[in-house]
């Protein structure tokens, strides 16, 4: 039975793709904003690699898992930057592979103001595997299915991205795939196929001193694509002593007050930051799922702990 049901849910997302979402989503966005956002590049002023694994739905056979590695760093002087990041997807009988490569210009407005623009390309792999021996099929005749086989199919986009940060402030608005492609193997003469859309990013957020020793950090992640619901995320949190950062997030959507709600927690302990989350289910979902988790690993090539008085240490 929950094979059943985690094929049923394979076909339902596939059927969607086309006219929805399929970017991958991480809670602790405020950390991997590479991935939304081509001009981010080198925008911390320090070179860094990042780690994030997410388990989403736990309990769900099949369910939805994340893993992506990125590095970034400034380079001539805080010029440029220059950003990799590979990331990997798998839903069921769904494998995608992502490798991007991101570059970023610098222009200083002010001494308080700078301003990033960001160019990225990127190629994506998508592996369907209808050989796998827990697909059960309940309806012969699908022309979207490969039965026994496998779907291997690739593609290649660009993306662009504008990055402002006034003092403690940022904001970014950003396209990480610009052009549209198609996705499965329906032959004509069927009418419709699955096809990627354009994913359009905001992210808004501050940092505002409580105190000599405790920061305000509120941040945003507005998301919209086309013919798909539309997607926000709104965090607070608060950092202790410019090494523990611990926060609440709400995420819109689902089929009631909300998808999730959302803990996380941020531990810097010199070059190394650990982050995690745990993602609380508002939606139908949570009847069958413990929720959602994610692991991340930061390491930042700095040589001394006085490096971290730049605010976009902190961004």
């Amino acid at each position: 039975m929950i094979r059943r049901i985690s094929f049923v849910l394979i076909l339902s997302f596939l059927a969607s793709v086309g006219f929805a979402q399929q970017e991958n989503q991480f809670t602790q966005f405020m950390y991997n904003k590479l991935y939304l956002n081509p001009a981010y590049a080198g925008a911390r002023g320090i070179p860094y690699f990042t780690l994030l694994y997410r388990n989403q739905w736990i309990g769900f056979e099949g369910a939805p898992e994340s893993k992506l590695l990125s590095f970034n760093a400034p380079l001539f002087g805080d010029r440029v930057g220059f950003g990799l990041t590979i990331s990997n997807h798998t839903l069921g009988i769904e494998n995608k592979w992502d490798a991007t490569m991101a570059y970023s210009y610098h222009i200083e407005v002010n001494e308080d103001a700078s301003l990033r623009f960001g160019l990225q390309g990127s190629v994506r792999y998508l592996g369907l595997d209808f050989a796998d021996p827990s697909v059960e099929i309940r309806e012969d005749g699908d022309q979207s299915i490969l039965y026994d086989e496998r779907l291997d199919q690739y593609d290649a986009n660009f993306g662009v991205g504008m990055y402002l940060n006034i003092r403690n402030t940022y904001l970014g608005l950003s396209v990480p795939h610009f052009f549209p492609s198609e996705l499965g193997i329906n032959p004509n003469p069927v009418p419709e196929i699955a096809r990627t859309y354009s994913h359009f990013y905001l992210m808004l957020g501050t940092m505002v001193p409580l105190s000599n020793s405790i920061q305000f950090k509120p941040a945003v992640l507005a998301k919209y694509v086309n013919n798909a619901p539309f997607d926000l995320d709104i965090n607070a949190s608060l950092m202790f002593n410019e090494t523990f950062t611990a926060g609440l997030s709400y995420r819109l959507g689902g089929d009631g007050s909300g998808d999730s709600i959302d803990l996380l927690a941020l531990y810097q302990i010199n070059s190394v930051g650990i982050g995690i989350s745990y993602d609380a289910s508002l939606s139908e979902v949570r009847e069958t799922s413990s929720g959602s988790f994610e692991v991340l690993v930061r390491y930042d090539f700095i040589k001394e702990r006085s490096d971290m008085a730049n605010p976009r240490f902190f961004f």
